[in-house]
């Protein structure tokens, strides 16, 4: 599975793909109906413009329950837009079937497909400031996807995170699931 996290400079997008990757590949063990533990596969790959804030920003995760060869994100299965830059650079590295979040706030085209309108960036502003957006998106993707479970993706987090902002990032990855169930019951129109 392929996820590829998009947006500008300065809104965490490198940091969402790190948690996804190592909630996945450190935290998130099933077990297996052997009994024994299957861990998943990681890679986490990423890019920046020139300018360290402002600039374009990508990250892109693979997550398999198999060994990887390849470290790339061809064509993504899920699409994570944080900017209208990022938006105009990826929207065709799409299949039909790529789930596409994106924050209306930031990005206001409306792309045909699977597309959950996601307002991380309101809700990161109504907890008091913008800079937990991406912990937002984070949490809205976990739920629309269950790729991670919710007790991993939480641990993965705080693993990196200052302690400051625990209580803070822990209820903006809530605050995203609670989006995130509503953008699949369609709940997430204007």
């Amino acid at each position: 599975m392929g996820i590829r996290f998009t947006g500008f400079g300065g809104q965490g997008v490198i940091l969402m793909g790190i948690v996804l990757a190592r909630a996945a590949a450190l935290h998130d063990l099933p077990v297996g109906p052997d009994g024994k533990v299957k861990r998943k596969s990681a890679i986490q790959t990423q890019s920046y413009g020139p300018s360290a804030r402002g600039g374009h920003s990508k990250c892109d995760v693979k997550l398999s329950a198999e060994e990887m060869h390849y470290p790339f994100v061809e064509i993504p299965d899920y699409l994570v837009v944080m900017s209208r830059q990022g938006y105009d650079k990826y929207i065709n590295d799409v299949k039909p079937e790529t789930r596409i979040l994106l924050d209306p706030d930031l990005v206001p085209e409306k792309p045909q497909g699977h597309v959950y309108r996601i307002r991380a960036t309101r809700a990161a502003e109504e907890m008091g400031t913008r800079v937990v957006a991406n912990v937002v998106m984070l949490g809205a993707l976990r739920e629309i996807s269950n790729m991670v479970s919710n007790e991993a993706l939480e641990k993965a987090m705080l693993e990196i995170v200052p302690k400051a902002t625990y209580d803070l990032n822990k209820n903006a990855l809530a605050a995203g699931r609670d989006l995130g169930a509503e953008a699949m019951q369609g709940k997430d129109k204007d």
